[in-house]
């Protein structure tokens, strides 16, 4: 039968060295048992082996279970709904956007001219205007009283939202922000412009 001293004797170590490393020992076997989440019991029995000479190796096993093996504290936890879990808490779908509502105002044209000030609306009840130097004849005339306008000018269209601005080949020219309409270029997009001019007449546009 193996003791401490024949045991002490066999790894020749001194006795107050001996007794340091199975104190060591022992308590290293209670915390492995403890940390396994074992009953205390147990950690009783593998001190008590760790006391005696064969049972030196009881840490070694035990460090070598809690290692490898599977103990209850390892087992998953439920997910609960709750702040400590967001991803378990419903979420609520975003509403649909809210439907754009169409532009429906009008346009105006405002400027001056020799005989004082213009103000020409266009109300979208006419698929084009014609923007003329004389009188106007139609429904769908917008006269802008000066010499240098033409008869007839320009014609404006309207295409939902948008109004375009076409030259009708007018000898004093159409210029959109300062850029030469030509008739070639056919009917152009106006609605982000600031001011036309027909001849010498300079014309800001505006939503009504």
């Amino acid at each position: 039968m193996f003791t401490i001293t024949s045991l002490l004797a066999l790894f020749g170590l001194s006795s107050a060295f001996a007794a340091v490393a199975l104190v060591f020992a022992a308590w290293m076997a209670w915390r492995i048992v403890a940390k396994a989440g074992l009953p205390g019991w147990l950690g009783l029995i593998a001190v008590l082996l760790t006391l005696t000479g064969i049972g030196v190796i009881v840490p070694l096993v035990a460090l070598w279970i809690f290692a490898f093996m599977g103990w209850p504290r390892d087992a998953p936890t439920p997910a609960i709904a709750g702040a400590g879990n967001p991803s378990a808490v419903p979420v609520a779908a975003l509403p649909p956007p809210m439907a754009v509502l169409p532009d429906r105002r009008g346009w105006r044209l405002s400027g001056t001219v020799a005989g004082g000030s213009v103000s020409l609306a266009v109300d979208g009840s006419q698929p084009s205007y014609l923007l003329t130097g004389a009188p106007a004849a139609a429904p769908g005339d917008l006269t802008v009283p000066d010499p240098s306008v033409a008869s007839p000018h320009a014609r404006l269209l309207i295409a939902g939202a948008r109004l375009g601005l076409e030259d009708l080949g007018s000898a004093t020219g159409s210029f959109i922000d300062g850029a030469r309409l030509l008739p070639e270029h056919g009917p152009r997009d106006i609605s982000q412009a600031r001011t036309i001019r027909l001849g010498t007449v300079d014309l800001a546009l505006s939503r009504a």
